[in-house]
């Protein structure tokens, strides 16, 4: 078994470190900016790459929509019936199948930017209701008889 390209890429994701953890993070957030697009997108360039990688060499890679069916599946149950012949092809799959899965289940949430939104209003009318509450209870206490 040849260890060479696993040891690489480990070697060099430990070398980028927080450079790694940047474009990470830059990722998520473009997916969250628009995550249904960001589900269309996977599937058209995902099935894009994986037609050109695997239509010669795979007769179960007839047309464009073969390749789309697989990478559609990829991304949730894997019903299809396709499995990838080629390197490129196999790297592909695994890369939608291991991102496929939190891609398609964000599809239909609102995206982050609306969401932060939401969540300042939300919190800004907790913090006014906790105001008012406040008010009331001294309101209370202060119209509390003194205890003889």
């Amino acid at each position: 078994m040849d260890l060479r390209q696993p040891l690489l890429l480990y070697l060099g994701s430990q070398l980028l470190g927080s450079d790694l953890d940047r474009l990470k993070s830059d990722f998520r957030d473009f997916l969250g900016k628009d995550p249904l697009g960001s589900a269309i997108g996977t599937v058209l360039v995902g099935g894009l790459l994986f037609y050109e990688a695997e239509r010669r060499e795979n007769p179960k890679v007839q047309t464009l929509n073969d390749a789309l069916m697989y990478v559609s599946t990829s991304l949730s149950v894997g019903y299809s019936d396709i499995f990838p012949k080629t390197e490129k092809g196999k790297l592909i799959a695994a890369a939608l199948q291991t991102l496929g899965p939190a891609i398609s289940s964000q599809a239909l949430d609102p995206p982050h930017i609306a969401m932060n939104k939401y969540e300042d209003d939300s919190l800004d009318m907790q913090r006014r209701m906790l105001d008012k509450l406040d008010a009331i209870l001294t309101e209370l206490e202060r119209q509390r008889p003194k205890a003889p």
